[in-house]
C-alpha cells in the first residue's frame, strides 16, 4: 500500500446549470449558423457549420472545464452588486 496525495471531485450539475448550458449551446449554434451563412456560400458554409457546430456541441456537453467556466461566468454575473 502506498499513500497518495490525490483527491477526486465529482461534480453533479443541477437542472438549473444544465438549462443554462443548453441555452448557451442554442445561442452559440444559432449565431454560428448566421455568421457562416452571411460570410460563405452554400457548400462551404454548410461544411463549416457542421464542423464548428460539432465542436461547440462537444464543448458544451462533454468538456468539464468549459462547463465550469460557463457556470463561473453565470455565477459571477448573477452575484454582482448593482
Amino acid at each position: 500500500m502506498s499513500a497518495t496525495d490525490r483527491s477526486d471531485a465529482i461534480v453533479r450539475r443541477g437542472q438549473e446549470s444544465w438549462i443554462f448550458i443548453y441555452i448557451v449551446l442554442g445561442f452559440a449554434l444559432t449565431i454560428e449558423g448566421l455568421v457562416f451563412d452571411m460570410i460563405f456560400y452554400f457548400p462551404t458554409n454548410f461544411i463549416l457549420y457542421i464542423v464548428v457546430g460539432a465542436a461547440t456541441f462537444w464543448l458544451c456537453l462533454y468538456n468539464e472545464q468549459f462547463q465550469n467556466a460557463l457556470i463561473e461566468w453565470k455565477n459571477r454575473y448573477e452575484n454582482q452588486a448593482r
